[in-house]
Parts: structure tokens; sequence; C-alpha cells
């Protein structure tokens, strides 16, 4: 058995809106990859303040609506994190899942997929779950650890995802620590199946740090919100400047931005961090390209979410770059301490900063280790890799015969390095 012309139905909260778009990159990047198996794709995601129904790559992207158009950005800077500060938005995610439901049956109804993906179990799971039992429409489930985690703060959830488990026809983990939150609630078989890089790499370029008054450039990548720590490499900036100079480029935007720029100034920053937005696919490859040391200060948030994988750590090596991170979540399935990379500890500003510094007094040695990343991430990320992964996933759910995991001796994973196996126009909606 094989995929060609086999209809998948991939379900997610997040899916880009331009080709150069980063909300949900990832998603958008393992479908452009997964089309060299024969299926064919079609993406069911919430529509952003009134979007429509599009194609994009060629891709069917069917947007469902579920509230007015201001409030229809429930998950653009995460759901648990507007949940937090606007507890009014637990209607709109009332709604979300409500409305997601009936026009997921309904589109199923009228497509006929056969296979759904299902992105964050929870809550596309339940919205899925019409469509599973009543149209007979098998589902693979991928989790990424925020679902998971969500638990923290609504204890009902993983009953519901322990509910909902056993009637997936594979069940797939982003990383190692993903693969031991479904072990809390759930003993069936579980695939850890990672991202690769969704930009193309550029040249790599190195500086010599010879010259303590040539600023090195830091590079932080991703979404302004409490878990990436971005707070603690801003109070982490002025004890690296009382030895060396530096300058730090901020890609992304998000809920704690005005907040960020703020401290920014308070700090006397100002002249040295450069907050930059949303860039292209293009500009992102450039700022990894052009950066001396890419940095990640991930933390355990409030609501216990953290990490799941790293996407932007595995984009960095892809260009050779020193990384310093934290060690949580899914982090240190990308990074090998002291291997390809500096870990240091989540909210420990003073580590935080003596990383870096060693980075910027040992150069050589640093571009060595980055060297060896892109190395590691060439074998244990690479989409040639991750491909035949996926594919056998979504064809054991087809053939009902149940997913094999790579590894059955115990449950144990403390690294995905223990594994070696792991190494547009628009049309309107009728």
């Amino acid at each position: 058995m094989n995929l060609k012309d086999k209809h998948i139905l991939v379900v997610s909260s997040v899916y880009p809106l331009t080709v150069d778009g980063n909300h949900g990159a990832f998603v958008r990047e393992s479908i452009l990859r997964l089309q060299s198996t024969g299926a064919k794709f079609a993406v069911f995601a919430p529509a952003y303040e009134g979007c429509t129904d599009r194609i994009l790559d060629s891709i069917p992207i069917y947007r469902f609506r579920y509230c007015l158009k201001p409030f229809e950005n429930l998950v653009r800077d995460g759901a648990p994190t507007k949940l937090q500060k606007q507890p009014l938005y637990l209607i709109v995610a009332a709604l979300y899942i409500l409305l997601g439901t009936v026009q997921l049956f309904w589109l199923c109804l009228r497509r006929k997929p056969d296979l759904l993906q299902i992105h964050w179990p929870f809550p596309h799971g339940l919205m899925a779950l019409p469509s599973m039992k009543l149209l007979g429409i098998p589902a693979v489930f991928s989790c990424h650890g925020a679902e998971l985690l969500l638990s923290n703060k609504f204890k009902f959830v993983s009953r519901v995802l322990a509910w909902l488990f056993p009637m997936a026809k594979g069940i797939t983990a982003n990383s190692s620590f993903t693969y031991k939150l479904i072990r809390k609630i759930f003993t069936g078989s579980v695939q850890i199946i990672p991202y690769g890089q969704t930009i193309e790499a550029k040249p790599v370029k190195h500086r010599s740090f010879h010259d303590p008054d040539d600023p090195a450039r830091l590079l932080f990548v991703g979404r302004l919100d409490e878990r990436k720590g971005l707070k603690y490499l801003l109070d982490a900036l002025p004890l690296v400047l009382a030895e060396r100079k530096i300058c730090l480029r901020i890609v992304g935007k998000g809920f704690l931005e005005a907040e960020l720029r703020s401290q920014s100034r308070e700090l006397g920053l100002d002249r040295l961090v450069s907050f930059l937005g949303f860039v292209s696919k293009e500009e992102l490859a450039d700022e990894y390209a052009n950066c001396d040391i890419f940095v990640l200060p991930a933390i355990v948030d409030s609501k216990g979410d953290t990490e799941g994988l790293g996407v932007v750590l595995i984009e960095a090596l892809a260009h050779a770059k020193p990384v310093v991170a934290t060690n949580v979540g899914g982090i240190p399935d990308v990074i090998v301490s002291g291997k390809t990379g500096q870990l240091v500890p989540e909210k420990d500003v003073r580590s935080l900063a003596q990383a870096i510094l060693n980075v910027l007094a040992k150069p050589e040695i640093f571009t060595e280790m980055g060297l060896k990343g892109l190395e590691d991430i060439q074998t244990r990320f690479s989409w040639e890799r991750i491909v035949p992964m996926w594919e056998r996933v979504f064809m054991d759910a087809l053939s009902d015969t149940g997913i094999v995991e790579f590894r059955t001796t115990d449950d144990r994973v403390d690294s995905a390095a223990e594994f070696p196996e792991l190494e547009a126009k628009g049309f309107a909606r009728k």
C-alpha cells in the first residue's frame, strides 16, 4: 500500500496566510514535503479575523468562521495566553470548538477524505470525533506538548485526551519531551517524529571576535510571549555589555511586545536592541546567516507551558551558528549541550550572560560546535529522514494495522539522540 491519490485532511489551529507567513510554517512545510508521497492534502484551520478559503501552494485551505472578526484571533498569540489574560475568551473558545466541529463534519461529508491528521488533539480531537465516528474516517493525532501541558491549568484536559487517544489510528509526538507527557496518560503506541527547518539555509558566515570593540550580533526568533523567556535575555544583556559590545536582533511579534520594548528602554538598551517584527523567509534566512550567536532563553511559563521542540534551533544550526539555549522542554532533543550548543538553566540570568560571554571568548571552539550542530541536524532533522516516518504512520493508519514504535524496550526517553532512527488564488466556499 502507498499514499498515492489518498486524500489527507490536515486539521490545525495554525496555518500561514501567505507563503511567507510564519504562523504554523512548520505545518505547511511538512505538507509540502509530504506531497512527494503522492498524497493529496487539504487543510482545515480557523479563520483569522474573517479571512476566507483559498488555495495556497496548490493546496485547498478551508478557513472556518467561529466568531465576530475582532475576536477571531484566539490562537494568534496562543490560546492559553489569551484565556489567561482575557477570561471572556472562554466564550470564544467554546464557539471555536462548537462551530469548528459542525463545519469540519460538513467538510468531511462533502470531501470524503481518506484520513485526518489532527494537530493538537485538544481541542481538535474533540472537533473531529463526529467525523471519525459517524463517517468512519481514521485519524492520526499529532501532539506538540502544549495541549498536554494545558492540563496544568485545566485538569479535565488530560482526562479528555486519555479518552480520545485510544480512538486514533496513530499518535505522534514532536519530541521526547512530548512523548513523556503522553506516556503519563496513555500506554499505547506513540511515534516520535520531529519537524525540520522551514527555510532554505543561506551560506555560512562567521566573523572573528578578536576585536572586542566590534559588536557581536545576537539573534532571537520567536513569538513574544512568556514561555520564550525573552525578558531574561534582556536582563542578561547589561552583564554581557560590562565585558563586550553586543547588539540583539529580535524577530517576531506577540502579546508581550510593548512590555519587552519598555523593559529594553528601562535597561538603557534602546540603541542595541532591534525589534524587527515579522520578516519574510528570505529576510529570516539572512538574519540567521548574519548573526554571531543564536539565543533561545525559553522557560516553563506560569501556565506550565514550554518549548515543545524548537524549530528555530534547527534553523540556526542549519546555518552552523553557535547556540545558547535553556534546558527545558524539547530543546535538549535538538541541542546536545557541550557538543552542538550550550544549555543553561531557565530564568538564570547570570548563567545565560556567562554562556554568551563564553562563546565570545572562544569563538573558534563554538564555531566548531556550530559546524557539529549542522552535521547533526542534517542527519536527525532532515526532511529526507522525516518524510518516510510520516509516510509510514499514515499508511499504517489507512491499513488499520496500527503504529509500530521505533523503540519498544521501555518507555524511558531522555533525548532524541537515543533514537538512531530519529536521526495563490482564492476560491469561494460552496
